[in-house]
C-alpha cells in the first residue's frame, strides 16, 4: 500500500476490518497452503539463532506468520492498520496460550514509532515499497528485512487481456503504479529492490518470487480452491514451486518480489 491521506487510511483500515472474518479461509485452500508452506520454508533460512531476538511483523494481519514464530520460542511484536485483524490474531494467539510471547500494536508500516535498530528481523509483506527506508530504520545492524512487494512483469501479464497499453506501459517502466482492491501499490523489478536497499546499507541476502505460480503451471480452479487434497500430491506440488521460486530465470512471472537482506 502506498503513502495516502487520512481520509484514504481510514478507508483501507475499514476495508481489511471487513475482511478480517475470511482472510484466513484462503490459506485453508490448496493454493494458499501451498503458498503458505513455500514463505515458511525460505523464511526459517533466515530466522535468529537466539530465539530472545526481538521480531516485528509488519502490517501481519490475523498472525499467519506471528503464530508459528510463537509456537518455535520467539517473541514478536505484530503490528497492523486494522484493528479487526489484530483482533483475530488476538484470538489465534490466545487460543493457543502464547498470549505473553506477543504485542499486538496498531498502526501504519510507514510510521512505525519504534526506536531505531529495534528489532533483529523485520518483516513486512503486504507490498509497501515505499515503507523500505522506516522498516530498514528500525532494524539492528546485522539483523534481517524482508519484503514482499509487487512485481513489475506479472503486473503487467495480468493486464494484457483487459489494458494492453497499461501492461505496455509497465513492462517499459513508465508506470510505477497499480490498483488492486482499492489500494495503490508500487510495481517494482528486482533489481530496483537491490538498489533500494543497497541505499540504506542492506546487503541482499535472498531474492524470490512468490505466488501465483499454480496457475501458470496450469491448475484448475477447482482444484486451487480446493480445502480437501492428497498429502503426496500437495508436497510434491510444493517442493516444485518452491524450486521455481528461486529460478532466476523465470522471476519476472510470479506475483511478487521477495527480498531477504542483512542491515550493515
Amino acid at each position: 500500500m502506498s503513502v495516502g491521506d487520512a481520509g484514504q487510511i481510514d478507508v483501507i483500515r475499514r476495508k481489511w476490518d471487513e475482511h478480517a472474518r475470511d482472510y484466513d479461509a484462503y490459506y485453508q485452500r490448496f493454493a494458499g497452503a501451498v503458498e503458505h508452506y513455500v514463505d515458511w520454508e525460505l523464511l526459517k533460512r533466515h530466522l535468529p539463532a537466539n530465539r530472545e531476538a526481538r521480531i516485528l511483523d509488519a502490517g501481519g494481519g490475523t498472525g499467519r506468520i506471528t503464530l508459528p514464530l510463537l509456537r518455535l520460542g520467539y517473541r514478536v511484536t505484530l503490528c497492523d492498520l486494522s484493528p479487526g485483524m489484530l483482533e483475530v490474531a488476538r484470538r489465534k494467539v490466545s487460543r493457543e496460550g502464547l498470549l505473553d510471547r506477543v504485542e499486538l500494536s496498531p498502526c501504519d508500516v510507514h510510521e512505525l514509532r519504534r526506536d531505531d535498530d529495534s528489532f533483529d528481523l523485520v518483516l513486512c509483506w503486504i507490498g509497501a515499497f515505499e515503507a523500505i527506508g522506516e522498516l530498514a530504520r528500525v532494524t539492528k545492524p546485522n539483523g534481517t528485512l524482508s519484503l514482499y512487494l509487487v512485481n513489475r512483469c506479472r503486473a503487467a501479464l495480468n493486464r494484457f487481456s483487459t489494458d494492453p497499453g497499461l501492461a505496455r506501459a509497465l513492462l517499459e517502466s513508465r508506470v510505477d503504479h497499480v490498483t488492486d482492491g482499492g489500494e495503490q501499490y508500487r510495481v517494482v523489478a528486482p533489481e530496483e529492490v537491490k538498489v533500494a536497499l543497497v541505499a540504506r546499507g542492506i546487503e541482499v541476502v535472498g531474492m524470490y518470487a512468490l505466488c501465483g505460480w499454480l496457475e501458470l503451471l496450469g491448475l484448475s480452479k477447482e482444484l486451487r480452491q480446493s480445502r480437501k487434497w492428497d498429502e503426496g500430491f500437495f508436497r510434491q506440488t510444493a517442493e516444485a514451486v518452491l524450486r521455481l521460486s528461486q529460478d532466476p530465470s523465470v522471476a519476472g512471472m510470479a506475483w511478487h518480489v521477495v527480498a531477504y537482506g542483512r542491515k550493515g
